[in-house]
């Protein structure tokens, strides 16, 4: 890919304008920390004049995608949902994670934390317009330390500026939370749910209708427990500055 940027007499800031991305990420795909979708591939062909499925087929040999298999397919519904509602007992969701407290999370694998951060783009992309995202976390995720106090305090602040009328957070006290089924994610897709699940040893995406009927009871007792999005707010900020300063 660098050797047709190059021919092309592109800097890597170019051609990320090209081809609406930023320059890390074109040079995370040139150092092989990323590997970018068979959409993307198309797209760096056409700018770059390189025969069509030429840069793909070294893509599928390399197939050094980090995301796990099994993540791979919930990804695909993430992207593509008008509306995410996620319940988070002891980590910030991922959509809202910095490069630092994910770094920590992935044990510093550069390639993950690029992944990661490739994925927070549908939160403010143009078209199709970002989904709806309403989170509800439990008040032990902003306890837990990852990194230590600053990284933590810089996550908490952003987490904080992260909310607004689209995306919405909720913060539930530990002692009135009902918690029972754990961590999920729902997704709206066309009017279809599909729901997201951590277990002990990898994610489950089900459309069960069952699965995801007692998924969205689940939802509306715990988000009936939680605080309300301002005070939500003012207490992560207070967090942030009493306990990770």
């Amino acid at each position: 890919m660098r050797r047709y940027r190059d021919a092309a007499g592109l800097r890597q800031r170019e051609l990320g304008e090209l081809l609406g991305y930023s320059e890390p990420w074109v040079s995370a795909l040139e150092t092989g920390r990323l590997l970018p979708k068979a959409d993307q591939v198309a797209a760096i062909e056409k700018a770059l004049h390189i025969p069509s499925g030429v840069l793909l087929e070294v893509c599928r040999q390399l197939d050094i995608d980090p995301t796990p298999q099994w993540f791979r397919e919930w990804r695909d519904v993430e992207t593509t949902a008008d509306v995410l509602r996620w319940v988070e007992l002891s980590i910030i969701p991922g959509l809202l994670q910095t490069e630092d407290y994910a770094a920590v999370l992935l044990g510093g694998d550069q390639a993950a934390v690029a992944a990661r951060m490739e994925r927070q783009e549908l939160l403010t992309r143009d078209s199709p317009e970002p989904p709806m995202l309403h989170f509800v976390l439990d008040e032990t995720v902003l306890y837990r330390g990852r990194g230590g106090p600053k990284v933590m305090h810089d996550q908490l602040m952003h987490l904080a500026d992260s909310a607004g009328s689209r995306l919405t957070i909720q913060v539930v006290r530990s002692d009135v939370n009902p918690r029972s089924l754990g961590a999920y994610i729902l997704a709206t897709v066309d009017g279809r749910d599909v729901a997201y699940l951590e277990t002990a040893v990898r994610g489950l995406v089900t459309s069960a209708r069952e699965d995801v009927s007692i998924l969205s009871r689940a939802w509306e007792s715990v988000r009936s427990f939680a605080m309300p999005q301002h005070e939500s707010i003012d207490f992560i900020r207070r967090t942030a500055e009493e306990r990770w300063v």
